[in-house]
């Protein structure tokens, strides 16, 4: 039976490992992108409450030659961060500090968001309850040429995710089919991600082969996103874009479980945000999750005056 918590302070060694390498933060460096997201609220924040940007202890998120090839930078979500002065790879001092470092996260009682969890524990106050990213002018350009053949409103989807439903699913692929079908004629849709997952085939427009500063872009340029609990959910959300979140809770509750025992049910709430829209998969008699979906995209795009639908 695994120890149900550490047995030091909530965050001690995020603590100790900063202040023994002179950093004002460490934080944790996880292949997890809506972690990272999260964390960034922490630095600004902590940014603010003492006057100046900040020397964060971390490590770089991707080491594969394909990460490499496809020019993935070694910070994505912290990069451009005007909080953030400079970045000290803590994998070149010592690798078990990330190991201690990323322990930490769920071991200690919470109750509210992971935002206010995270940010009480250096007794601070988070000014808004998502991520806080930051992308050059370049980059939104990029992303808005790549989008431009596609006609408004665009929706960005992103069916995919480590706690996404498994391929006997009807969520796998069958109901993204037809959410497809019965806004084709209204929206356009394009699909997000990064190169870590494998894309489905869907009949709509797949950027191939981004870095996540382009996922990041793409998700910025579109006017209304809809996923599974995920990364690129975490990073719609930062970006204030009409968000619809689609939690398998089954799968969410076997993946936390195996993480934290008695958690499974609390995260959905410590990972929400308070202003997407969530729908929790438990079992569908019809197409109800699909027509929420379609009632949620029809609302929210009928609010620009560039094109009404309905």
């Amino acid at each position: 039976m695994p120890k149900r918590f550490l047995k030091t302070e909530p965050f001690y060694f995020s603590k100790k490992y900063a202040a023994q390498y002179g950093c004002d933060l460490a934080i944790p460096s996880w292949s997890a992108l809506g972690t990272m997201v999260v964390y960034t609220r922490l630095i600004e924040a902590f940014s603010l409450r003492i006057g100046r940007p900040l020397k964060i202890l971390t490590a770089p998120h991707y080491y594969t030659e394909e990460s490499i090839a496809l020019n993935e930078r070694h910070y994505p979500i912290l990069d451009e961060n005007p909080y953030i002065k400079e970045i000290v790879n803590a994998d070149a001092i010592d690798l078990k500090i990330m190991r201690h470092i990323a322990r930490e996260i769920d071991n200690f009682p919470q109750l509210g968001h992971i935002t206010e969890n995270i940010c009480a524990s250096w007794g601070l106050n988070p000014r808004k309850l998502h991520g806080d990213l930051y992308l050059t002018k370049e980059e939104k350009q990029t992303a808005l040429e790549m989008l431009s053949h596609l006609p408004r409103p665009l929706v960005a989807l992103c069916p995919y995710g480590n706690s996404a439903p498994l391929k006997e699913s009807n969520w796998y692929l069958n109901k993204w089919l037809q959410l497809i079908e019965k806004l084709k004629n209204h929206v356009s849709f394009f699909q997000v991600g990064h190169d870590k997952f494998n894309h489905k085939a869907l009949p709509l427009f797949t950027p191939e082969h981004t870095t996540v500063r382009e996922m990041m872009a793409l998700i910025w340029a579109c006017d209304v996103y809809v996923g599974f609990d995920t990364g690129p959910s975490h990073i719609a959300a930062a970006f204030e874009k009409p968000t619809m979140v689609i939690w398998d809770a089954v799968r969410k509750a076997k993946l936390e479980e195996a993480k934290e025992r008695g958690y499974s049910l609390a995260t959905l709430g410590r990972w929400t945000y308070p202003h997407t829209k969530n729908i929790t998969l438990l079992g569908e008699r019809e197409d109800e999750g699909v027509d929420w979906i379609v009632d949620f995209i029809v609302t929210e795009c009928a609010k620009f005056d560039r094109k009404k639908i309905g």
